[in-house]
């Protein structure tokens, strides 16, 4: 079976699945399973969410856990190459009749929000605030 042809000039480029943003109905409770069990990192913590990133992790974080009435997944997050590809990334959805929406977030540069076609929310940026590594502090590690 031959291999498909590699796609060398897409819509726009996508760097890599950043994170994502998931509803909790008990920020303490998610807290203690993120973090004490899977082994993720704090690196911050508000009365409505929590920023948390795995240890080979440089973004600011790779998991946000936000207070909600009900539990959901609600952004899967992607890093496109750069501000050109976002504005690609926008005109591509656009002219797939796909809702695009300019949001902010913290930590990140310009955002926006769209569905996949199945309704699946997806969002899309280009840079992140970096964050010292800390894969080599082995008395962190807990898991992830």
């Amino acid at each position: 079976m031959p291999l498909p042809q590699p796609n060398l000039y897409p819509a726009f480029n996508i760097v890599r699945l950043s994170h994502v943003e998931l509803a909790v109905t008990d920020l303490a409770k998610s807290r203690a399973f993120y973090v004490d069990t899977l082994g993720l990192q704090v690196t911050d913590e508000t009365s409505g969410a929590i920023y948390l990133r795995a240890m080979e992790e440089r973004g600011h974080h790779c998991i946000v856990l936000r207070k909600a009435a009900t539990p959901e997944a609600r952004e899967l997050g992607f890093k496109v190459f750069s501000d050109e590809d976002l504005d690609k990334a926008e005109h591509f959805f656009k002219g797939k009749g796909l809702p695009v929406e300019w949001v902010e977030r913290p930590y990140q540069s310009r955002t926006f929000r769209t569905r996949d076609p199945h309704g699946i929310p997806l969002e899309f940026y280009s840079r992140m605030e970096r964050l010292p590594p800390i894969h080599q502090k082995y008395a962190l590690y807990k898991g992830v």
